[in-house]
């Protein structure tokens, strides 16, 4: 039975696609991806949260964050590279990405409870910048360099 529901989840998940009723905008997308990840940040940089909470808090981070990192490299990132006046942006924010990359690898493999509890509140730092930096500054200069119909077609590459 569970490979059975293996087997189907992925066709339902793709029937039960937000695309139809949302927008494609290409900047909503990003804003409604970071929201699961801001919560999960928060936890994973809560002082009095247990070790358990940030460790299960971080096993669901990081999968999301692999989500919505790959579709954004591929698309938005692509885009900032491609213009002068936004390239430096594009590539922070692959390194970015390459950090956080690195230090979710490391956490993986981490079996001391007080280096993973310091890498894990590092890890949230970082992503917490660089979403502030992506909401900030980066999402609202690729709105006026854009137009709807561009970013509704990097929307649907993402997705």
């Amino acid at each position: 039975m569970s490979s059975h529901q293996t087997q189907t989840s992925p066709n339902r998940a793709a029937k039960k696609s937000p695309t139809a009723t949302m927008t494609l905008d290409l900047i909503d997308i990003i804003l409604k991806d970071h929201k699961p990840i801001k919560k999960l940040i928060k936890i994973m940089k809560d002082e009095d949260a247990s070790f358990e909470e940030k460790k299960d808090a971080f096993e669901e981070f990081a999968p999301t964050l692999k989500s919505h990192a790959v579709p954004e490299e591929k698309t938005f990132y692509v885009r900032m590279k491609e213009d002068k006046d936004t390239a430096l942006y594009g590539l922070e924010g692959d390194v970015e990405h390459r950090l956080a990359d690195q230090l979710c690898e490391e956490l993986k493999r981490e079996r001391n409870k007080e280096m993973f509890t310091a890498k894990v509140k590092v890890l949230a730092e970082l992503v917490k910048h660089h979403i502030e930096e992506e909401e900030d500054d980066m999402l609202p200069d690729f709105k006026k360099d854009s137009s709807a119909d561009e970013r509704s077609e990097l929307g649907q590459l993402y997705l």
